[in-house]
C-alpha cells in the first residue's frame, strides 16, 4: 500500500510540474520509421538494438548476442532471462507475437534479425504475460538487399558449417524478401556427475563418480519469407512466415564407479535419441486506412510445433553385461490459431487512442508408447499414455498515448484477458478430466518527462501475469531410466496450476550526452501472487518433481547502462544489473525465485582503423545458492566469458569476420542438494566449456 501511495504521489508531482512549466504544442504522437533518437522521444520504454550491433561480433547463436544486452542473462539450460528471471517470467516475442513452446535460440541466425527490442514494461496492445519484461525479435524485411554469408565454426574438436542467404525485391505495388539459413552442428559435451549420500551423523554411506559424454549432430533449416502488397486506397496486405526444420541424432553414454556403497541399477548405460522437429508459423496482416487518419489493422495466424522421435536406453551391469532395454516412441504436437485486431484513431494532435482484441486457441496433444525388454531382449512390459490440453484465450484492450505538454507524455492502457483451460488424459494413475478458467484485468501506465537538458525521467506501473504453459498442465511423467533419487527425480506437469499475478513498478533516468552517448540507471519492483515453485515428493516409492502454486514472492533490482563513443574510432559500452527476490513460503536464507540470476555485467569496446574493426566483450553472470524448499538447495558457479572479434572490409560489398567466443573456458559447476532428518543426498555436476572459433565471409550481391 505504501509503495502504491508513493508511486501515485510521484506521478502527480511530475504531472503538476509539467503543466506548470509547459504549454501544449501540436505534436504527432505516433512515431513511424527508425531514427537515432527514438528511445529518447518515445513514451513507452524500449531499448532497441539494431542489425549492425547484432552482427558486430559474428556470433553463431542468438544467445551470445542476448547475453550482452542490459539486464539479460542466459540460464544453463539456454533460457532467456530478464531481471534474472527465466522464460516463464520473460516473454519472448517473434515479430511481436509470443513464440511457441520449445522455441530454440538456435533456430534464428543473428544475420536474419533486423532488430531486438527490450521491453521493460508492458503495453495493453501486447500480451501482459511479461512479469519480468519482454524481448521482441524482429526479422529482417528490408527491400532491395541481396546477400550471402558462409561460415565455419570450430568448438571442442568438432566443426559447424553454416550458410545464410537473403533475397529481396520490389515493384510498384509488390515487394518480397526471403532469408534462409542452413546449418549442420556437431557437438561433444563431456561432464562428470558425483553423487554423495550421508546419514544423520554425517557419515558418507554412498559415493559414486560417473563420467558421461553427450555427442550428436543437428541439421537445421530456417526460412523466413515475407510478401507485401500495396492496394488501391493505401491499404496494405503482408504475409510473414517462419519455418524451422531440425533433425537431431544424439548419443549419451555413462560409466559409473561406486567408490563407497553399491552401484545404481545400470552402472553402464547409453541412450540414443533421434527426433525430427517442425516449427511452422504464418501470419497475414491487413492494414486498412480510414478517414481522419484512423486505421484498422487485423492479423490472422496459425502455428504448429511438433516432434516425432524415438528413444532407446540400454542398461548394463558393472561388468558390462546387458540388463535391459527401454524403447520409447513419442510425438507431442502443439497447434495454435490466433486473431488480433487494432483500431487506431488520432484525437486532435495530442492523443492517439487504440482499441482491439487478441484471441487464440491452442491445443497440445502428446502420446508416449514405452516397451520394456529384459537382458535377453524379451518384452517384459509396455506403457501407453495419451494426453491432451487446450487453452482458449480472449483479450480486449484499450490504450491512449497523450502528449500532455512538449516535455511530458503519458501512456495509459487497460487489458482484460480470459483463459479457459481443459486437460484430458488416457493413462494409468492420471487425474480425471479437468477444466478451469481465469481472468485478469491488466492496467498499465507509463510516464515520460524530458528535462531542460534533454535528459529523460521515466516511470511505469503495470499489472502482469504468467499463465502456465500447456506442457506444464499435462500430467505426463518424464521418467529417468536410471538412478531415480531425491537429486535426480522424475518430472511431471500439474493440471491444477493457476496463473501468477504481479504488480510492477519501473523507473529510469536517462542522461543523453549527444553523438549517441548515453548513461542510464533504472530500477524495478515486482510483487507476485500464486508464485509457481517446484515441489519434490515421493509417489509409489518414486521421487517426482512437479510445479505447484506456493504463495507470494517479491523481486526488485537496479540496472546501469552506458554507451560512450569516445572518438570516431573508439566506442565503449558497459552495463550492470543486480537482482534480489524472496519467496514468502520458502524458509531462508537463499529463498530466491527459482534459478534467478543475482547479477550480470558486460564491458565491451570497438576500435575502427582503416578497413579493420576490432573489439570484444567481457561478460559476467553471477550465481549462488537458491533454496527451493526447506529440504532442497541448488547452486551453480558464476560464468565469465571473453569474446573477441575482427572485421576486415575487403571492398564495398565483401567483408571477412573472425570471432572467438568463451576464450576463458571456465568449468561450470551445478549442485543439487536434499537434506532431511535422515541425512543428505547431493549431486554435483562438473562441465568443462570450450572456446568457439568462427570465420564468416559476407558478400552483398
Amino acid at each position: 500500500m505504501l509503495s502504491r501511495q508513493i508511486t501515485s504521489s510521484l506521478l502527480l508531482a511530475v504531472s503538476a510540474c509539467a503543466y506548470a512549466s509547459e504549454t501544449p504544442e501540436p505534436q504527432q504522437v505516433l512515431i513511424t520509421g527508425a531514427r537515432a533518437d527514438q528511445r529518447q522521444r518515445e513514451t513507452t520504454t524500449a531499448v532497441t538494438i539494431n542489425h549492425a550491433d547484432i552482427v558486430r561480433q559474428g556470433d553463431q547463436t542468438l544467445a551470445d548476442v542476448l547475453k550482452r544486452l542490459p539486464g539479460v542473462s542466459i540460464s544453463s539450460a539456454g533460457a532467456i532471462q530478464m531481471r534474472g528471471l527465466g522464460n516463464g517470467y520473460t516473454q519472448i516475442l517473434l515479430n511481436g507475437e509470443p513464440v511457441a513452446t520449445g522455441f530454440s535460440l538456435d533456430s534464428i541466425a543473428p544475420e536474419t534479425i533486423e532488430r531486438i527490442e527490450i521491453l521493460r514494461s508492458t503495453t495493453a496492445e501486447q500480451s501482459n504475460q511479461a512479469v519480468a519484461g519482454a524481448i521482441n525479435i524482429i526479422l529482417r524485411k528490408a527491400v532491395g538487399q541481396r546477400s550471402v554469408s558462409t561460415s565455419v565454426a570450430r568448438q571442442g574438436g568438432v566443426t559447424t558449417p553454416a550458410v545464410s542467404a537473403q533475397l529481396s525485391g520490389q515493384s510498384e505495388a509488390y515487394s518480397y524478401s526471403l532469408a534462409a539459413t542452413l546449418t549442420r552442428k556437431r557437438n561433444e559435451k563431456p561432464f562428470v556427475d558425483w553423487q554423495e549420500q550421508r546419514d544423520a551423523n554425517g557419515v558418507t554411506t554412498l559415493l559414486r563418480r560417473t563420467p558421461q559424454i553427450e555427442s550428436g549432430r543437428t541439421d537445421a533449416l530456417t526460412l523466413t519469407p515475407r510478401l507485401n502488397w500495396k492496394l488501391e486506397g493505401g491499404d496494405t496486405i503482408s504475409w510473414q512466415s517462419f519455418a524451422y526444420l531440425r533433425r537431431v541424432d544424439n548419443l549419451a553414454r555413462a560409466d559409473e564407479t561406486a567408490l563407497i556403497g553399491k552401484h545404481s541399477d545400470y552402472p553402464h548405460n547409453d541412450a540414443n535419441f533421434i527426433a525430427n522437429f517442425v516449427m511452422l508459423r504464418s501470419d497475414v496482416n491487413w492494414t486498412h486506412l480510414l478517414d481522419d487518419g484512423a486505421r484498422l489493422e487485423m492479423k490472422l495466424g496459425a502455428a504448429t510445433n511438433r516432434r516425432s522421435g524415438t528413444f532407446d536406453f540400454h542398461g548394463r551391469d558393472a561388468e558390462g553385461k546387458p540388463l535391459g532395454r527401454h524403447h520409447v516412441d513419442s510425438g507431442p504436437v502443439e497447434n495454435t490459431l490466433t486473431s488480433t485486431g487494432t483500431y487506431r484513431h488520432p484525437v486532435g494532435e495530442q492523443h492517439a487512442i487504440a482499441i482491439g482484441w487478441d484471441a487464440s486457441h491452442a491445443v497440445r496433444s502428446e502420446d508416449r508408447n514405452e516397451i520394456l525388454f529384459n537382458a535377453v531382449d524379451q518384452q517384459t512390459g509396455a506403457n501407453n499414455a495419451d494426453y491432451r490440453a487446450n487453452v482458449n484465450r480472449l483479450a480486449l484492450f484499450a490504450q491512449d498515448e497523450w502528449q500532455v505538454t512538449k516535455r511530458y507524455s503519458l501512456y495509459l492502457g487497460l487489458r482484460h484477458e480470459r483463459l479457459d483451460t481443459a486437460s484430458r488424459a488416457n493413462a494409468t494413475n492420471a487425474p480425471d478430466a479437468l477444466d478451469s478458467n481465469s481472468s485478469v484485468w491488466s492496467p498499465s501506465l507509463q510516464s515520460r518527462y524530458e528535462l531542460a537538458n534533454k535528459d529523460v525521467l521515466r516511470m511505469a506501473i503495470s499489472r502482469t501475469y504468467k499463465a502456465p504453459p500447456l506442457v506444464k498442465l499435462i500430467p505426463r511423467r518424464y521418467t529417468n531410466d536410471n538412478n531415480n533419487n531425491q537429486t535426480n527425480p522424475d518430472e511431471q506437469g500439474n493440471p491444477h496450476l493457476r496463473p501468477e499475478l504481479a504488480w510492477g513498478l519501473d523507473a529510469a533516468y536517462e542522461h543523453y550526452l549527444g553523438g549517441g552517448a548515453l548513461v542510464s540507471v533504472s530500477t524495478y519492483l515486482r510483487r507476485i501472487r500464486d508464485v509457481t515453485q517446484s515441489r519434490l515428493f515421493q509417489q509409489d516409492g518414486v521421487w517426482v518433481e512437479a510445479p505447484f502454486n506456493d504463495g507470494n514472492a517479491r523481486a526488485h533490482g537496479v540496472e546501469l547502462e552506458a554507451r560512450l563513443p569516445l572518438s570516431k574510432a573508439l566506442d565503449l559500452r558497459a552495463n550492470l544489473s543486480r537482482n534480489w527476490s524472496r519467496v514468502d513460503n520458502v524458509p531462508g536464507p537463499d529463498n530466491r525465485l527459482e534459478n534467478q540470476t543475482p547479477a550480470t555485467a558486460n564491458l565491451g569496446a570497438d576500435y575502427r582503423w582503416r578497413q579493420w574493426t576490432l573489439g570484444g566483450n567481457l561478460n559476467y553472470q553471477a550465481a549462488g545458492p537458491s533454496r527451493q524448499s526447506a529440504e532442497v538447495l541448488t547452486s551453480a558457479s558464476p560464468k565469465r566469458e571473453l569474446d573477441l572479434y575482427a572485421l576486415w572490409k575487403l571492398n564495398a560489398k565483401t567483408q571477412l569476420r573472425l570471432s572467438a567466443n568463451n576464450l576463458l573456458r571456465q568449468q561450470a559447476t551445478e549442485t543439487y542438494r536434499y537434506t532431511d532428518a535422515e541425512g543428505s543426498m547431493q549431486r554435483l555436476r562438473l562441465t568443462p566449456t570450450q572456446a568457439t572459433l568462427r570465420i564468416m565471409l559476407e558478400q552483398q550481391l
